[in-house]
């Protein structure tokens, strides 16, 4: 079984909601997406290892990470440093990875590693959730390869 753009919508809400008090707005992923700058965005992989392989991505507008961290250090904007930025998207997406894995068909291990073995070539998008957080976008999505 792999979990449902709809289970992933709800993990994610959740893990913003009780680790950094955000409320996050659903938005449509492909709107979000287009809204997403490279060049601006804060982008987070945390892979699974096991019966299940694949990775999360979550993607977010810098100005959405601002928020993320300081509501995560209680601090304002000038206080946050983009280490602090970087740590609070990588701990978020970590979390939300925690809560997946129990979601996944067979045993597997969360790591912020990519594995050798990964098949770049054949992945496939299983679930994806977008939001807003302050209106800026907030993009995960559900990767699985091989």
């Amino acid at each position: 079984m792999s979990p449902s753009a709809t289970d992933l919508e709800r993990v994610v809400r959740t893990v913003w909601s009780t680790q950094l008090g955000l409320t996050l707005e659903s938005a449509d992923s492909v709107d979000v997406a287009d809204r997403l700058n490279r060049e601006d965005e804060v982008l987070v992989k945390v892979y699974f290892v096991g019966e299940f392989n694949g990775r999360i991505e979550q993607r977010c507008s810098r100005l959405a990470s601002l928020s993320a961290a300081e509501a995560a250090f209680a601090a304002s904007g000038e206080d946050v440093g983009t280490s602090d930025i970087r740590d609070t998207a990588s701990e978020m997406a970590h979390v939300i990875a925690g809560n997946l894995k129990r979601l996944l068909s067979g045993a597997c291990d969360v790591s912020n590693t990519e594995p050798q073995q990964i098949d770049r070539y054949g992945s496939r998008v299983i679930a994806e959730a977008g939001f807003r957080i302050n209106g800026e976008p907030l993009l995960v999505s559900l990767i699985q390869t091989g």
